[in-house]
């Protein structure tokens, strides 16, 4: 009876011995599974998520060509527009200047006419006086020497008749010498209105070719304009299924491998910016240097670093997030196990990616500052269980 409870005893402890050895069989077996899908796996999900990004990057660059075209196109129609306005001025500014002229040269005209009437009359006026003097000379000297008390007051007399006749002759060349003067001046002003003439000519061929100018520019631009749209559309498009891939292939990690290998107990964390010492912003309510709003929670601290330098990780863990926002610019998020995570922002450079697992002292990044940032920095941001700490809590 006693060796038969001893044989159950016996085969009770050598089931459960290979009930546990299938367990371990069977852990092992998980494990090198794992070990064998993961890499695998995460090959073929970072290689999803670079096509989508390259993708993605493709249509944004094309969207930045077609946006870099289209300003230049719309700078080169404003400089056409302004010139276009100029060009219009000096029309109308011209065409004044043409009428002005015009209404000069009708007036040195009118004036040249009546010079002329004036210089006829006045001539055959001088040539009927000297006639008359000629032919009546002998009795204008007799009573000239007759009417004389002197023969020095009929030398004076006579010095009078030549003085009439002088000024007579004066006169008459003074009139001829008016009549060239607004000859010659209404000849400048016919040459100067052939000139604007010509000038306006000019304007208005260039006037015309810069309104063939800006309807070209203007169909450019609508072109373009559709051009963007449907590049903005396809840059949309690729940058949703980016964001989708980059998900899912998160969710995917945390799936396999839900929870970080490390036990992470909540001790010290390595100074993330090994090159900066002075913490420019402290962790908790401030008001925002940018946005200037007051009461806004720093969610971290901010440490001065110069741009370039090296940001390492605060502690062994796995990488779950390195990419852009528009916030924190180029960031790392590093889950270090036991509900810890650590965040270092607006960096230049991620030498990281998402999946990867990083050791304590590592560098994941270089120092820049990247979205909602005054300078280069890093901002570094401690969680625990998904609450804020406050990160000079856990640093060295």
């Amino acid at each position: 009876m006693d060796k038969n409870k001893f044989s159950k005893k016996q085969r009770a402890r050598a089931g459960k011995k290979r009930a546990v050895a299938a367990i371990l069989a069977v852990a092992v077996a998980l494990v090198f599974l794992f070990s064998c899908l993961y890499p695998a796996f995460r090959s073929a999900q970072a290689s999803a998520v670079s096509e989508a990004k390259a993708a993605r990057d493709s249509a944004k660059a094309e969207l930045e060509n077609i946006k870099s075209a289209k300003a230049d196109l719309v700078k080169e129609y404003v400089n056409f527009d302004t010139e276009l306005t100029a060009v219009e001025d000096q029309v109308i500014s011209l065409s004044a200047d043409i009428e002005s002229t015009k209404e000069k040269i009708a007036q040195k005209a009118a004036e040249l006419e009546e010079a002329v009437a004036n210089t006829d009359a006045y001539r055959d006026e001088f040539k009927q006086r000297a006639r008359i003097m000629y032919e009546n000379g002998s009795t204008s000297y007799l009573e000239v020497l007759f009417g004389a008390s002197s023969f020095s007051d009929f030398i004076e007399r006579m010095e009078i008749v030549g003085s009439i006749a002088s000024y007579d002759r004066e006169v008459l060349d003074d009139f001829a010498k008016n009549q060239a003067i607004i000859k010659s001046s209404k000849a400048e002003q016919e040459e100067l209105l052939l000139r604007q003439e010509n000038n306006q000519a000019s304007l208005a061929y260039r006037q015309e070719q810069i309104e063939l100018l800006l309807e070209k520019q203007q169909a450019l631009i609508d072109k373009l304009s559709a051009d963007e749209a449907t590049a903005q559309k396809a840059y949309s498009a690729a940058e949703k299924k980016y964001e989708e891939e980059e998900r899912k292939a998160q969710e995917e990690i945390r799936r396999i491998k839900s929870t970080y290998a490390g036990n992470y107990t909540g001790g010290k964390f390595a100074w993330p910016a090994p090159s900066g010492t002075r913490i420019t912003s402290p962790f908790g309510y401030r008001t925002h240097p940018i946005s200037g709003q007051k009461g806004s929670l720093h969610r971290g601290i901010d440490i001065a670093t110069a741009y370039g330098t090296d940001i390492i990780a605060g502690e062994a863990g796995q990488v779950i997030v390195a990419k852009y926002n528009r916030s924190y610019g180029r960031y790392v998020v590093i889950d270090h196990g036991n509900g810890y995570t650590t965040l270092y922002a607006h960096n230049s450079q991620l030498l990281v990616s998402a999946g990867q697992t990083v050791s304590r002292g590592q560098v994941i990044a270089k120092a820049g500052s990247t979205g909602n940032s005054t300078g280069p920095h890093c901002h570094f941001e401690v969680s625990y269980n998904g609450n804020l700490q406050n990160p000079l809590n856990y640093l060295k």
